[in-house]
């Protein structure tokens, strides 16, 4: 999810303020469970992709 908002300064310039957000909701999201037939861990998830994660932008156009 993204967010974008601009200003304008003067007639040729402009300010852009940005957020993005990856994850929003923080939501529990697996990995592929294990296929290594010799390993201990056969079937079994053992790790979660990324949590919430933020940035934030600002570019300044002139």
């Amino acid at each position: 999810m993204a967010l974008s908002r601009t200003f304008q300064v003067r007639e040729s310039q402009r300010l852009e303020f940005r957020a993005e957000a990856y994850n929003v909701t923080n939501s529990f999201r697996p990995t592929n469970p294990s296929v290594d037939l010799n390993n201990r861990f056969f079937g079994q998830i053992r790790d979660s992709r990324d949590p919430r994660i933020m940035q934030f932008a600002m570019k300044y156009l002139f």
